[in-house]
């Protein structure tokens, strides 16, 4: 067996790849596939990149978890050479789906039919920005299983004991820290531009109506509490370690804490949101917004997963 078949690589491998999945399924996949036929060409282009980006990004996903439970068992180069070339595939479709977004987004701040806000526009960019650095985010993850999974004759034994958790330095592996930086990111820009900005333009726009600027409150509050919080888990992070003192664990755990709440407050007021209207949703705008709900509690609950390490859980 490789040194990658541990408990908590597992974990997290799967635990992304649901919400990956969901979320793909939920944005780019159902709510487009009975919209590419349209009669205006930039939009119809935009929507069947974002759906046939959609769908390698969710078949590839599914197959590379699949996979990587044969990779971690065997050092055979062919294995190795597949699951490259499927995460190859899945970075295609994901540059394909972010293609599909970036026309849109493009379509749609020069039409002079449509006057957007500056702050919906932002979140338009948000979500295209959280869509390209979680997808890479999941496939750093998943280039452990072929990267420094492999031992043997392959040459790549010295990556892999470099790469490997220590118990005093988890958190100084090359690896580890870019894959905690990129998703980080998307944190960054997802929360802030796709959920808070969104939010504090209803905030301004909505007066006379307590239900709507509750909703957008709740959404408010819990991106800002996420960002904040994860930036500080991230910090204390790479000062923490295994063996660390159990004032250091309980900073980091309270801010794990934090980071769970502010994603539970942002699914609260999209859930609120989703609530006042469903009625006057269609079907696909009713997936679309259970799709948020994923993507607001797995993103943020999948960098949890990847500090874990730090504090000697989910090695």
């Amino acid at each position: 067996m490789t040194s990658n078949t541990s408990v908590g690589h597992i974990v997290r491998q799967v635990f992304f790849a649901i919400i990956l999945i969901l979320f793909a399924i939920m944005h780019a996949v159902y709510p487009i596939h009975d919209q590419l036929d349209v009669t205006v060409d930039e939009v119809k282009t935009a929507n069947r990149l974002t759906f046939a980006g959609g769908i390698m990004v969710t078949v590839m996903t599914a197959l590379l978890v699949l996979f990587g439970f044969v990779a971690r068992s065997t050092d055979s180069a062919l294995v190795m050479f597949i699951g490259v070339a499927l995460m190859g595939v899945s970075f295609v479709g994901n540059i394909v789906w972010v293609a599909g977004l970036g026309k849109l987004i493009d379509y749609t701040f020069d039409s002079p039919y449509v006057s957007l806000d500056s702050r919906v526009k932002a979140s338009m960019v948000g979500n295209l920005l959280g869509v390209f650095f979680f997808n890479t985010s999941f496939l750093l993850l998943c280039l452990k299983d072929y990267v420094n999974g492999q031992s043997g004759g392959n040459g790549a034994s010295s990556v892999s004991e470099y790469n490997k958790f220590s118990d005093d330095a988890s958190h100084l592996t090359f690896d580890h820290i870019i894959r905690k930086l990129v998703h980080l990111l998307g944190m960054i820009l997802y929360y802030s531009m796709a959920v808070a900005a969104l939010a504090g333009y209803v905030l301004d726009e909505v007066k006379n109506n307590d239900d709507i600027t509750t909703a957008a409150r709740l959404m408010l509050a819990g991106s800002v509490i996420t960002l904040v919080s994860s930036t500080v888990l991230a910090v204390v992070s790479f000062v923490a370690s295994p063996s660390t003192n159990a004032g250091v664990k309980g900073v980091g755990f309270l801010f794990m804490f934090l980071v769970f709440a502010g994603s539970i407050l942002m699914v609260a007021g999209n859930g609120k949101y989703m609530d006042l209207g469903w009625d006057n949703l269609t079907q696909e705008q009713k997936v679309s917004s259970v799709g948020d709900c994923f993507g607001f509690f797995g993103f943020a609950n999948v960098f949890i997963l990847y500090c874990l390490p730090d504090f000697g859980y989910l090695m």
